[in-house]
């Protein structure tokens, strides 16, 4: 029969053996932990000493693993007459169609960067079927015949023997230094599965402190033929899958699973697997009042949350909110005004109610006011005869002015007769109130024919400007423009020179007059605007 090398430490699994598929049972097993690996193969015999972890930059080898990935190991140094454990007595299962045991092993100098155990030094493995009653030696492994060598538990070589004949075989490399190749890392005994008992017995020998014996994971299997099963399924996960086996997968494709079937071989499973990703969000929310988040949770306080939703295809979709919640603000106004009130929103009212206004908060929100207003109306009517203006109001304090000049001192009668042409109004003040009335032209200076025949005026008609020419430099005076009416539209002093020019193009279309005044003359001349 062929012997198929095996470095698995899981409970059960299916390998060839021969022509033939086999299942493997771990049946008792010691890696020198606090807490063994069930099912533990006990041991007695005192160990020389364990070390875990990894070796020294400066040791040989350097940096690699004392124990099986750097977990506990069994050491042994400076130990020549040997160290030896015997792991109890196993009462073999019926059934298997081979028992195997086996251990792992390395040989270092931890205490510098060259030497390891050598010709003298060495690993004898016993075995014994009958209870313990007698033992046969059938592995010896040694250090190298060319003195000191060394070498890490991956060492490429193996003590691979069938039980019989039941007398020793030596195994050990031929040249000194590190043997990554030629090292004996895994050593195994294999028997027929007809036994019924089985006990180890181990023996590590050092002649020196240089000399280190590791060894780890001492395991006994029995192997049965099997028949394996296959299957396929089909899976369409969000972000990650678990195969039976305990796999994760996070990609879409199609993955092979071995799990074992109900006679203990693999069963191996087609997986044809889809993976759809979660997808995630963030949101910076100002709301007023209340805010509705994208799961429909209503918050009506500042929070900082995580909705769950669901995306397109199915999976969770994430939604960090950080929310403000601002509140909406009112307000109740009494306000008293003197013929006419601006609100905070620009809003004019000129009669007394009870008025809404809408604003907006420094934070976005409405801001409602209710404005209770009462607006104190002044009388503020003029009446004219000949060059006299009269206001109508009674019971109140009057001040004219002219409206190009400011107050006129000592006129705070109702009645006002100007002494200069000008255009002149009053301050009524009733109370507390005060209001102006419109400007009203007085003209006390007569038209001036002679000089006004001398002015000319082009183009006219005209759009944009009208130039004037008058027929010397005034000395001083005022040019307006009125319309048929009378009514002031425009104003300004008289320019210097006796040519200058008068914008026209803001008039709309029609008939105006431009009045002249200068040096105690006065000439009114008709032009059209187009």
């Amino acid at each position: 029969m062929q012997l198929f090398t095996l470095r698995y430490w899981g409970v059960a699994l299916c390998l060839l053996l021969g022509h033939g598929l086999f299942a493997q049972d771990t049946l008792a097993f010691q890696n020198f932990e606090t807490s063994s690996t069930l099912p533990v193969w006990t041991y007695t015999g005192n160990p020389a000493g364990f070390v875990t972890g990894f070796s020294s930059p400066n040791a040989t080898p350097p940096n690699s693993p004392l124990g099986i990935g750097g977990s506990t190991a069994w050491q042994v140094f400076s130990v020549s007459g040997g160290n030896t454990l015997t792991f109890s007595n196993q009462t073999i299962p019926s059934g298997y169609d081979t028992i195997r045991v086996s251990f792992r092993l390395a040989a270092m100098n931890l205490n510098g960067s060259s030497g390891g155990p050598d010709n003298l030094d060495y690993v004898l493995v016993a075995y014994s079927t009958n209870g313990g009653s007698t033992y046969s030696n059938r592995v010896r492994v040694r250090g190298a015949v060319n003195n000191n060598c060394s070498w890490p538990y991956s060492a490429g070589s193996s003590a691979e023997v069938w039980y019989l004949p039941a007398s020793e075989q030596v195994f050990q490399p031929v040249n000194s230094g590190l043997q990554v190749q030629d090292g004996i890392g895994y050593v195994e005994i294999a028997f027929p599965g007809s036994i019924t008992q089985l006990s180890l017995r181990i023996t590590p020998r050092s002649s020196s402190s240089s000399d280190h014996w590791l060894v780890d994971n001492v395991t006994l299997f029995g192997n049965k033929s099997c028949t394996n099963s296959s299957d396929s399924l089909s899976a369409s996960v969000c972000d990650s899958y678990v195969s039976p086996s305990g796999k994760v997968f996070t990609a879409t494709g199609t993955y092979l699973d071995t799990i074992p079937n109900t006679t203990g071989c693999d069963s191996l499973l087609t997986i044809a697997l889809t993976v759809n990703n979660s997808s995630a969000d963030s949101l910076v929310v100002d709301a007023c009042n209340s805010y509705t988040s994208p799961g429909g949770t209503v918050y009506t306080a500042s929070a900082q949350f995580t909705d769950t939703l669901t995306n397109g295809l199915g999976c969770d979709s994430l939604v960090f909110v950080d929310l403000t919640v601002n509140q909406s603000a009112a307000d109740t106004l009494v306000e008293d005004a003197c013929v006419s009130y601006t609100s905070p929103s620009g809003q004019v009212y000129t009669t007394s109610g009870v008025y809404v206004d809408s604003l907006t908060t420094t934070a976005g929100c409405d801001s409602v006011l209710t404005i209770d207003l009462t607006v104190q109306a002044v009388d503020t009517s003029v009446s004219r005869s000949g060059l006299t203006l009269t206001a109508q109001a009674t019971g109140v304090t009057y001040q004219w002015i002219n409206c190009n000049g400011g107050a006129i001192p000592g006129a705070t009668n109702a009645s006002f007769t100007p002494g200069a042409n000008g255009d002149y109004a009053v301050i009524i003040t009733d109370g507390n109130c005060s209001d102006t009335s419109t400007c009203r032209t007085v003209i006390v200076v007569g038209l001036d024919p002679a000089w006004a025949g001398s002015i000319s005026l082009w183009p006219n008609p005209t759009q944009q400007h009208l130039n004037v020419a008058l027929p010397e430099p005034a000395l001083e005076g005022h040019f307006r423009i009125l319309d048929l009416q009378g009514r002031l539209l425009q104003q300004a002093p008289l320019p210097a020179p006796s040519e200058f020019t008068v914008e026209t193009q803001s008039l709309a279309p029609g008939m105006y007059f431009l009045e002249l005044v200068a040096d105690g003359r006065r000439a009114r001349l008709r032009f059209n605007r187009q």
